[in-house]
């Protein structure tokens, strides 16, 4: 009887560790995309709500001649900003099918805008990121109708 009630305590302790395991691991699961969330959602605020962003992105929808008047500091840190975009999904901490959903249009209309280029040398190695951001994206563009459904 003593060993039965020994085995019995055993089996018990063991299933309440794995239960006990297995909620951690999904609290970590559902904090860690909780956290996702909260960067992208800081990301796409710091972008829509930063006056040259959106200046420089008003010029850029209607590829408006100057653009290559803009300082070319802000439009390198609009190219930076997207750069921070691709290490994030370099990272895993952001998917390509959301960044391409949210952001992949205005990485199009860099990547195509002479004027927004101009006085940048567009082919430099310090732009690798960039170009690398936008083939990746634009791939996506192509496959986005056997897309799966968004999700951080």
């Amino acid at each position: 009887m003593v060993a039965y009630v020994k085995d019995l305590s055993i089996i018990l302790a063991g299933l309440i560790a794995l239960v006990t395991f297995m909620t951690g691991t999904w609290q970590f699961m559902r904090q860690a995309r909780y956290t996702r969330v909260q960067n992208f959602l800081e990301l796409r605020r710091r972008f829509l709500e930063d006056p040259v962003f959106r200046d420089l992105l008003n010029r850029l929808a209607v590829n408006d001649p100057t653009l290559a008047e803009a300082p070319i500091q802000d439009r390198r840190n609009l190219v930076g900003f997207f750069e921070e975009i691709a290490l994030m999904i370099n990272s895993g901490v952001l998917r390509p099918l959301v960044a391409n959903y949210m952001f992949g249009y205005y990485v199009a209309l860099i990547g195509r805008s002479e004027p927004f280029w101009q006085g940048l040398d567009r082919d430099s190695v310090y732009w690798t990121v960039f170009r690398r951001l936008e083939a990746r994206l634009a791939k996506l563009e192509k496959e986005a109708g056997r897309a799966e459904p968004l999700k951080f």
